[in-house]
């Protein structure tokens, strides 16, 4: 046999044991079933034949999840669920590029445990990346997914308070509290956070520990470890007052300060991309839902729409694009 009839028939072969007989071998675009050791199929891939658009729009998938959920993924901004046996969310994740994000979370070789239990996939269109955010938030909480390390509940809140000493410290705080405007500095999701950000105060604007109560004194006149390594001012030693420490640590705390919620009632952020328009609903940085262009409701549930408080996740995703005047906001009715 020559070289080029022993290659033909090598081809022959392979392509016949990889489609199981069921095309014709060697047919343009005929799908390749991989096998396990127990001659199982369990994933499909398409042959070179293919268009490159139809095979980066297939690629590799598991063929035990859904083909019409991977197929209906488009090449856009979003929000998808993984979802395993009888609907349950496994795991919320956003991308610019759903269908690309899915199928190579897919085909991550680190994350098949989550692949092997996933049946199908949910996705949600967004006009951007704040939607797409504020939703993704709004899921980790309302779902609780398996899989996601960051889904947790974050009710519970803490912010940094000053004493009647002037002192301060970390402090509990409810959602009420916060929506109600009072004078906290910060709104942190854990005590660990909360106390973090203190530390990194006292030492980013030269405060000292032990007036600030960081650090036990260890008698009067003596120096802080801030002062030994010339960060602190001398709070402790009385080379600064201890009124000219309090006015620095007054203005550092204001930098940490919630910021008011500045309108009256509930506005929306406009965004726009592909065609698509949306208009996310939000009150007192709470995320209430999106609205699309014919001010159809979308995404808001009631639980979000009639549950008031605060949300840590919404006002971090809001503020920083606000306060640099990059979000287009436009009245929205009750």
């Amino acid at each position: 046999m020559n070289h080029s009839s022993y290659r033909h028939s090598l081809n022959h072969m392979l392509t016949s044991h990889l489609l199981g007989g069921g095309y014709p071998a060697l047919m343009p675009g005929a799908p390749a079933m991989a096998r396990n050791r127990d001659g199982q199929r369990t994933t499909a891939t398409f042959n070179a034949a293919q268009p490159a658009a139809h095979r980066a729009a297939t690629a590799n998938y598991p063929i035990h999840i859904e083909r019409a959920s991977i197929d209906s993924l488009p090449q856009a901004c979003g929000v998808y669920v993984l979802r395993g046996a009888n609907d349950m969310p496994l795991y919320v994740g956003r991308s610019l590029n759903l269908r690309g994000r899915v199928l190579a979370q897919l085909n991550n070789h680190d994350e098949q445990m989550l692949v092997r239990q996933t049946r199908r996939v949910e996705h949600h269109r967004c006009a951007g990346e704040i939607g797409a955010e504020l939703l993704e938030a709004q899921l980790l909480r309302e779902l609780r997914p398996l899989h996601n390390k960051k889904a947790r509940d974050k009710r519970c809140l803490f912010t940094l308070r000053l004493d009647a000493e002037g002192r301060p410290g970390v402090a509990r705080v409810s959602e009420h509290e916060v929506a109600a405007n009072h004078p906290l500095f910060g709104v942190f999701g854990s005590e660990r956070a909360a106390q973090e950000a203190l530390h990194q105060l006292v030492a980013q604007h030269g405060l000292c520990s032990f007036v600030t109560g960081l650090e036990p004194s260890t008698g009067e006149g003596m120096a802080c470890f801030g002062r030994q390594i010339r960060r602190c001012r001398g709070a402790c030693t009385g080379e600064e007052s201890h009124h000219d420490h309090q006015q620095r640590l007054n203005a550092a705390l204001e930098e940490l300060r919630i910021v008011p919620w500045p309108f009256v009632g509930r506005m929306g952020i406009v965004e726009h991309q592909d065609g698509l328009r949306q208009v996310h609903v939000v009150d007192q940085w709470r995320y209430l839902g999106t609205l699309d262009h014919e001010h159809r409701q979308l995404t808001m549930r009631s639980s979000q729409k009639n549950r008031p408080g605060f949300d840590l996740d919404s006002y971090k995703i809001i503020i920083h694009r606000h306060l640099l005047g990059q979000l287009e906001w436009r009245p929205v009715a009750a």
